[in-house]
């Protein structure tokens, strides 16, 4: 191999190349055309991905048939800065009676910040949008790969750009009411929240061309192993599931008041903590840092 005889970094130099999939390809194939650099993106992907390869190649008692084919998509993200007054931090109750630390008053910034790159997502069929409220795609997050490994994945070159100065929220840090685009103009979609108010803008744009870092590894791998392994994505799951039940039986409301009280208990002893720091601090002449 050209590795082996020349360069030993040829594999990380091509991260910036531009990719383009054949028409056809799956996810067990893109995961297979990877696996001679295995350990190398197990570093660059964070993940283990010996662990997710070998996932893709058991055969699966359930494969995924109502997903039509895995889609990386681009996005562009427009977000006022946040920023709160300095208040002594409080604890409040909130509808479902727990507490919450209450970060402050919202401040006026001006500012905007932009976030971008590929995301994953996983295409329902038409005749099957039904059985998920009309949605035309859901998250595989935590199913195994074996279960979607047969679906063909392709990169999407038009992409959205999501204008969120739109949402009602968002004019305390702005200091207007006004988006950066018009909700009236043709080629801006608004979309309107499940309560009635503002949403985003959204506007169809054309991607940039994908590089093998932005699209497969930081699109695709990164939510294939945000959980690191599988087995560790396979017990978050397994919590949320005994969460589910527990709401659903009515016995999840001793837990939280436990798990209350401990917060409590937490977030009191770290005030108390803080102040034995900055009286320590005042003593010997130290300056104390404002957060």
């Amino acid at each position: 191999m050209w590795e082996n005889a020349v360069d030993p970094d040829v594999f990380l130099k091509s991260l910036s190349s531009h990719v383009i999939f054949e028409d056809g390809l799956t996810v067990g194939e893109l995961m297979a055309n990877l696996a001679p650099w295995a350990d190398t993106m197990t570093g660059v992907a964070a993940m283990d991905f010996p662990a997710f390869l070998a996932e893709t190649r058991r055969p699966s008692a359930e494969p995924l048939e109502e997903i039509s084919h895995v889609a990386l998509r681009y996005h562009v993200s427009i977000q006022p800065v946040p920023a709160f007054e300095k208040c002594e931090p409080l604890l409040r109750k909130t509808n479902d009676g727990l507490d919450a630390a209450t970060p402050g008053k919202r401040l006026r910034t001006g500012r905007l910040q932009v976030e971008a790159g590929w995301d994953n997502h996983a295409i329902l069929k038409p005749e099957r949008r039904y059985l998920y409220d009309g949605s035309e795609s859901i998250s595989l997050s935590f199913s195994p790969l074996s279960d979607w490994q047969h679906l063909p994945i392709m990169i999407k070159m038009t992409g959205t750009l999501v204008d969120e100065t739109a949402l009602a929220g968002s004019a305390a840090y702005l200091g207007t009411r006004k988006a950066l685009t018009r909700k009236d103009h043709p080629n801006v979609s608004a979309q309107v929240l499940s309560d009635g108010r503002r949403g985003n803008h959204e506007i169809q744009i054309d991607a940039p061309l994908p590089t093998f870092f932005d699209s497969i590894v930081r699109g695709f791998l990164w939510d294939v192993g945000f959980h690191y392994t599988p087995k560790e994505r396979d017990r978050f799951s397994e919590d949320l599931r005994d969460q589910a039940e527990k709401i659903d039986a009515g016995t999840i409301a001793a837990d939280e008041d436990k798990y209350d009280r401990q917060d409590r208990e937490e977030f009191e002893a770290g005030l108390k903590m803080l102040e034995r720091l900055e009286a320590v601090a005042a003593k010997i002449g130290l300056p104390i840092q404002e957060l």
